[in-house]
C-alpha cells in the first residue's frame, strides 16, 4: 500500500444492537471481512453516484412531478367553473 493510499483517517458513528446484528449479517452474506470494510465500500459507492440516482430522490421527483399536474389540473377545473358562472345556462364559450 503506497503512502498516499494509506487508511489514516478514522469515521465514527454509533448504531443501535439491531443495526449492529443487521451490518454483521450483511458482512458474512457478502463475505466481507468487517464493518469498517463494509461501510467504507458502501459508503464509496454511494459518494460515486450521481445525487439523482438515489432510490427515495427518484421517488420525491416522480410526487413532485404528479402534485404538479394535480395543480395544474385543479386551475383547469377552477377556470371551468369560473366560466359556468359568469355564462348563462344553455350558452356555450363559442356563442
Amino acid at each position: 500500500m503506497n503512502v498516499e493510499s494509506r487508511r489514516s483517517k478514522m469515521v465514527t458513528f454509533r448504531v443501535s444492537m439491531d443495526e449492529y446484528h443487521s451490518l454483521e449479517a450483511a458482512c458474512m452474506a457478502r463475505r466481507v471481512r468487517s464493518i469498517s470494510e463494509l461501510a467504507r465500500v458502501a459508503l464509496q459507492q454511494w459518494v460515486r453516484e450521481p445525487p439523482e440516482s438515489n432510490p427515495l430522490d427518484s421517488e420525491l421527483q416522480r410526487v413532485e412531478r404528479r402534485v404538479q399536474a394535480l395543480a395544474e389540473e385543479l386551475d383547469r377545473l377552477q377556470q371551468l367553473v369560473r366560466l359556468q358562472r359568469i355564462m348563462p345556462r344553455g350558452e356555450t364559450a363559442a356563442q
